[in-house]
């Protein structure tokens, strides 16, 4: 088999890439991650199966590979610092959120805050309608004049010895009576009002003036400026790596925005139902805190492997054969082979065991090299 033949093999192996590359341009972040890393176990595979075969044709065409070099992309390797992680979906979520209703079943009659408005802790948000109970208040509260001074003139005729004690018990029970019942309708009017329990932002109003607000029924969502957290469900097979004030990156993709942080608590117990624990993380930068909302979606990763000195090679310089895996390195024009141990994978870089700093490590032509070929070194525009 001679050089134009291979260069159809290399041909077959272009148009299998392309016609597998999603064609779905709106597809998620996430499918998109998911494709590349189904192209690249394809690419894998194409690759070992080429290598298989030149080393066939090899033994039967000595010449084979040793006409025009190949134009190739490199890359020079230098120690740096590399980390592998897990990635979990969670959420952002805000201990101090919560949705306020009433106590008593009655009508709106006012609603004293929108949307959007920061409000005081104990601030009157709204309303409900209350006439009757004033009213009975008012005449009670008169009545309890009359008690009292009634009261006041027979303990003073009671210390002089002049009235009876029966007279003097009877108005003492009325004006206590009275009292009373002036607190119990203070307190059903004060039902009738939503106040702020904290300081903070009406997040929603989810009712109008004139509508008839029960017990249970949502009317205003509070949200505070207070504790914000991630929280993130993790399979039980990966408790060795979350720790308390472990290092965590997040990455919320709706604001893209990433940045690193730290674990506060970590769940006891595993669900039976998931098999997954809690992992909670509260140390959020104070200039992203005003961009979060509550249910947002949040990625943590999880630290699996954290090198301070690692030589990293892009995933497709990548080699397989035999379940071993190879870079080709560049030395004298000519590409040779050498086997690399794979230390850790993150997205599309690879830290490797096997080389040197100050390889040149071929990449974009890499798939289409054999041991000993001639090549040609190019950069990408």
């Amino acid at each position: 088999m001679k050089w134009p033949t291979y260069l159809g093999m290399a041909g077959l192996v272009l148009l299998a890439a392309c016609h597998s590359q999603p064609k779905d341009r709106s597809s998620t972040l996430e499918e998109k991650k998911r494709e590349v890393e189904k192209l690249r176990q394809e690419l894998l595979k194409l690759q070992s199966r080429i290598a298989e075969l030149e080393e066939a044709i090899r033994r039967e065409d000595t010449t084979y590979g040793s006409g025009k070099a190949v134009s190739v992309s490199y890359v020079v390797l230098e120690p740096k610092p590399f980390s592998a992680y897990l990635q979990f979906q969670g959420s952002v979520d805000n201990r101090q959120v919560v949705t306020l209703t009433a106590k008593a079943p009655a009508t709106i009659s006012r609603i004293y805050v929108q949307e959007g408005q920061r409000v005081a802790a104990g601030q009157l948000l709204l309303e409900q309608e209350g006439e009757v109970l004033r009213k009975n208040l008012q005449e009670v509260r008169t009545r309890l004049e009359l008690a009292r001074t009634l009261y006041e003139k027979q303990k003073k005729l009671y210390e002089e010895g002049i009235g009876s004690e029966v007279q003097y018990l009877t108005a003492k029970n009325n004006k206590e009576a009275l009292e009373a019942t002036v607190a119990t309708l203070e307190e059903q009017l004060r039902n009738l009002q939503i106040r702020a329990p904290f300081a903070g932002q009406i997040d929603a109003v989810l009712v109008r003036v004139g509508e008839l607000l029960s017990p249970g029924v949502p009317a205003i969502r509070l949200v505070s400026a207070g504790q914000w957290e991630v929280k993130v469900e993790v399979p039980e097979g990966y408790v060795q790596l979350a720790r308390p004030g472990g290092k965590v990156e997040i990455f919320v993709p709706d604001l893209n925005l990433t940045f690193p942080s730290r674990i506060a608590a970590v769940g006891e117990s595993i669900s039976s139902l998931s098999r997954t624990f809690t992992v909670v993380v509260r140390d959020i930068p104070a200039a992203y805190v005003r961009q979060l909302r509550p249910g947002m979606v949040a990625y943590v990763r999880l630290p699996e492997r954290d090198l301070t000195r690692a030589l990293v090679v892009p995933a497709e310089a990548l080699q397989a054969q035999d379940e071993a895996n190879y870079v080709y390195l560049y030395k004298g024009g000519v590409a040779r082979r050498q086997r690399v141990q794979v230390l850790a994978l993150r997205g599309g870089e690879a830290a490797v065991e096997g080389l040197q700093p100050g390889d040149t490590v071929i990449t974009v032509g890499a798939a289409l090299l054999s041991e000993g070929q001639r090549v040609a070194l190019t950069t990408l525009e």
